[in-house]
């Protein structure tokens, strides 16, 4: 048996109990980039630990993220370990394999300058103004394109001036699930927070209340293995053809937006706006924050993130910055 018909019996057999639909998704997603063709054609008992190594360094060559690489270690080892348990193998060949701490890359945030250059842009453009409340929602919120995507107007609390995030819309393989997009629980239970709306977010969503948009289409709801028990209407944000935002679709319109920008500046000979990744909003908001002097704790809480110490190792060189702002005050006040 080669690894290839081990890994598609595992996934038919094993995969799904216990882990989420999209884990599996992205097991196998980790598999065909980078095992399949590879080590994937040879006899899972042949397969040693330097093969599964090997795949580790070419990725390392190549400049893959830390996360990538120990996903698929992850991924590897799973199958590895029920194959062993099926006495198929004698040995894990993926076991304490080696993955080097690649330099990440370090997060930026987006400058004011250039998020009131962008978001005055979209609110005054006739082709992009429908946007407008998205990218509102999305920067005054700090939270990810798939947590914005799937609010619904049950999620908006106008009396008592909240919004909350308690879902995520996730692309799945139409071949195994038999769709392309849901509505799922978020990634972990920190996640579901309910967040305060500030007046321009309530004034924004009142007003698109107001307006008479058409109803989107409506998308399943799924349970942790992607099978389907309901389904989601009543989306606040939608494309222009009344679908659902994913988040290759929102940065697909991110980028005509600063494209279409750009032919603007060149002919008016104005500023122009940097493209940005979706990514780079959380990170904006906690900057944001940190600059206003916002207490850790809340901007933990408005993140999702399980703990303060998560926000602060996401976030360390914004503390340090704070720490040095702090220092900076502290040698200003001398009183002898």
């Amino acid at each position: 048996m080669t690894l290839n018909a081990y890994f598609d019996f595992w996934m038919d057999t094993f995969a799904k109990s216990g882990r989420k639909a999209t884990t599996c998704i992205n097991y196998k997603s980790y598999y065909n980039t980078y095992i399949k063709n590879t080590i994937g054609k040879k006899q899972i008992a042949k397969i040693t630990k330097a093969d599964c190594q090997r795949i580790i360094n070419e990725m390392v060559q190549d400049g893959k993220k830390h996360s990538t690489m120990s996903n698929l270690k992850s991924c590897l080892n799973i199958v590895f370990e029920c194959a062993l348990d099926d006495d198929i193998i004698i040995k894990n060949p993926a076991k304490n394999l080696q993955v080097p701490q690649t330099e990440s890359k370090k997060r930026t945030a987006i400058e004011q300058q250039q998020i009131d250059l962008f978001m005055s842009y979209v609110k005054n453009s006739e082709r992009y103004s429908y946007s407008y409340p998205a990218f509102v929602s999305l920067f005054n919120l700090g939270m990810g394109i798939g947590e914005m995507a799937p609010l619904t107007w049950d999620d908006v609390n106008f009396k008592e001036n909240t919004i909350t995030i308690n879902k995520t819309v996730n692309r799945y393989r139409k071949a195994d699930y038999g769709f392309t997009m849901a509505v799922a629980s978020p990634k972990s239970k920190t996640s579901i927070r309910i967040v305060a709306m500030n007046s321009v977010v309530r004034k924004t969503l009142l007003k698109l209340k107001m307006q008479s948009v058409p109803p989107a289409a409506k998308l399943p709801y799924v349970d942790d293995s992607g099978n389907i028990r309901g389904q989601i209407s009543g989306f606040l944000f939608v494309n222009t053809s009344g679908k659902v935002w994913n988040e290759p679709g929102f940065r697909e319109l991110i980028k005509r937006i600063v494209e279409r920008h750009y032919k603007d500046a060149e002919e008016n000979h104005t500023e122009k706006i940097e493209n940005f990744c979706p990514h780079m909003v959380p990170h904006t908001y906690t900057s944001l924050a940190y600059s206003a002097g916002a207490d850790v704790k809340i901007v933990s809480q408005n993140l999702g993130h399980a703990s303060t110490s998560v926000t602060l190792d996401t976030y360390a060189h914004l503390t340090e910055d704070k720490k040095k702002e702090q220092e900076a005050v502290a040698q200003t006040v001398r009183i002898s």
